[in-house]
């Protein structure tokens, strides 16, 4: 089989490198800035067996080979814009897996533009880039990689999905399909927006659990991102319980914990969340207020939040 990673950070490294080590073909579509970087892909797991895997000579292309069966798009948020749509739109008739946090406006845009090939997925992994420019990630095994399962009736699209699905077991990433993975992951990302947010507007974590005005609005925007949530899908599991536990008598113990037990999740947190995902922050935040208007939902603390993000762009 021949998948084709759109995007090559921290997350098309960890599923094109596994693959890649399983035997699949793998090319990596990037910006054409990137196209003659001859640097291998190194990464490292932390959990479970602690993985290490390199791919020496990652295949960097312009446009997505015709020979690929299926892709697997993993750029920013703020990215889903008109120029991948039209690199995708041309891509072969093969599923297009959306790996990128989606919001209702962006998947029906792509699937306005690209068609029904077009599938919302949720990843199973995460990880970020160190300053070695290696990726050090996470597998659970408990999480699955979810792909938006397109039912009987589109029988040759779920036929490929489910190729995919049996090359990443083979690379040892769980991987099933399931129904409305589109609203889950809509749900998923408002859910957990606010965190990140405040993350960004404090310059890290300490700097947001120093900030009394920005903790609050914080706190109070995630109750409100939680209440819209509900109305548009399922929250995934790991982010609803993470949720309930946002609060400011909560959250700074919880810091100080994690920060003694699991150090280096902290980091990941702070340079997968913090200011390096801006602009997809800036961008997520305001389709997500578009959503709220949406479903006449009022979400002031969010709008502080929001202008406070808008303000350190400035």
């Amino acid at each position: 089989m021949h998948v084709t990673l759109v995007g090559a950070g921290a997350l098309g490294r960890v599923y094109g490198v596994r693959l890649a080590a399983s035997g699949t073909d793998v090319a990596f579509v990037v910006r054409p800035s990137r196209l003659a970087e001859a640097s291998p892909f190194v990464i490292e797991q932390v959990t479970g067996p602690k993985r290490h895997d390199r791919l020496d000579a990652p295949e960097r292309v312009a446009e997505v080979p015709r020979d690929t069966d299926a892709v697997l798009v993993t750029v920013r948020f703020d990215q889903l814009g008109p120029d991948l749509r039209d690199r995708l739109r041309s891509a072969p008739a093969v599923p297009i897996a959306i790996l990128t946090p989606l919001l209702p406006a962006e998947y029906a845009a792509l699937r306005s533009a690209i068609g029904g090939r077009v599938i919302a997925a949720m990843p199973g992994v995460s990880g970020y880039v160190d300053e070695r420019d290696v990726v050090r990630y996470w597998v659970v095994s408990v999480v699955s990689t979810l792909l938006d399962d397109p039912g009987e009736a589109a029988a040759g699209l779920r036929a490929a999905l489910e190729a995919l699905a049996r090359e990443l077991h083979k690379a040892h990433l769980p991987a099933r399909l399931e129904r409305d993975v589109g609203s889950s992951n809509a749900a998923t990302t408002t859910a957990f927006f606010p965190l990140i947010a405040s993350i960004d507007v404090g310059g890290g974590i300490d700097g947001l659990l120093a900030d009394k005005d920005l903790l609050s609005a914080a706190v109070d925007a995630a109750k409100e991102c939680d209440a819209l949530a509900g109305r548009i899908g399922k929250v995934a599991s790991w982010a609803g319980l993470l949720t309930k536990f946002v609060g400011p008598f909560t959250l700074k113990p919880g810091v100080s914990f994690a920060k003694l037990v699991f150090p280096e999740a902290v980091r990941f947190v702070e340079a997968h969340f913090g200011a390096k995902l801006h602009a997809q922050h800036l961008a997520m935040g305001e389709a997500i207020l578009a959503v709220g208007r949406a479903h006449d939902a009022d979400m002031p603390a969010l709008e502080r939040v929001m202008a406070r993000l808008r303000a350190r762009a400035d």
